[in-house]
């Protein structure tokens, strides 16, 4: 017969630590260096997402717009094209006038063209006194081309201001669409000088409304073929 024999209960008791390392606490400049990191990378994804967006628009737009001007098949006409002979769609109101050999004025200051002979046309469009007569409503390519220059440098340098401007019945003066200002002379003791200056654009433009060129100096025009100095218009 067994005895009960009892035992005493035994408790683990641990002891005290000696040598806790200490946790320092994440200094404040580091958080926010960390906030000014999270924050860069914020604002660097939202203007890549900036971009893509751009990009984007900007496809959807030019997808459209070779879409209007490739209708009925026919390639869009620039004035390259329109310069060396090429005419654009006949359904579509152009122009392209040429300076003669005078290089002469209207009343308000419009240079005047040649609408008919060499690469000169008016197709769906009106013309009188320099100026550019739109019979349909909507989007043009504008553009004008002159050789200035001069024989001679005059003693001063001066400004020479080439502008493309419309005038409309629901405004009483002319407004300047596209401008170029052009300094005469650039260089000192030389016997003459010459330059291009081309405007081109995009506007849109109502029925009866009409665009022509001024120059400050029209005596600085260069005469010449009919690819040195030009003005037109074609519908987009």
């Amino acid at each position: 017969m067994e005895t009960g024999v009892g035992y005493p209960s035994v408790f683990v008791v641990d002891a005290p630590q000696r040598n806790v390392p200490f946790v320092p606490p994440v200094p404040k400049g580091r958080k926010k260096w960390q906030h000014a990191q999270l924050l860069l990378w914020v604002f660097m994804l939202l203007m890549l997402i900036g971009l893509m967006v751009q990009g984007y628009f900007l496809l959807s737009f030019r997808k459209e717009l070779t879409k209007a001007t490739t209708q009925g098949g026919a390639e869009a006409p620039t004035y390259e094209k329109i310069v060396q002979g090429e005419r654009p769609p006949k359904e579509k109101p152009a122009a392209h006038l040429t300076l003669g050999a005078l290089i002469n004025t209207a009343e308000n200051g419009a240079l005047l063209w040649e609408d008919k002979k060499g690469l000169a046309f008016l197709q769906d469009m009106g013309y009188k006194d320099g100026v550019l007569i739109f019979n349909q409503s909507g989007h043009y390519y504008i553009y004008s081309k002159l050789l200035l220059g001069d024989s001679r440098c005059p003693s001063a340098s001066q400004m020479v201001i080439h502008e493309i401007c419309k005038r409309t019945s629901r405004y009483p003066r002319e407004i300047v669409l596209l401008t170029n200002k052009i300094l005469t002379c650039n260089l000192q003791n030389t016997p003459g000088w010459r330059h291009n200056s081309f405007l081109a654009g995009m506007v849109h433009l109502e029925e009866n409304e009409e665009v022509f060129v001024k120059v400050s100096h029209k005596q600085m025009v260069r005469v010449g073929d009919d690819t040195r100095s030009y003005f037109g218009t074609f519908m987009i």
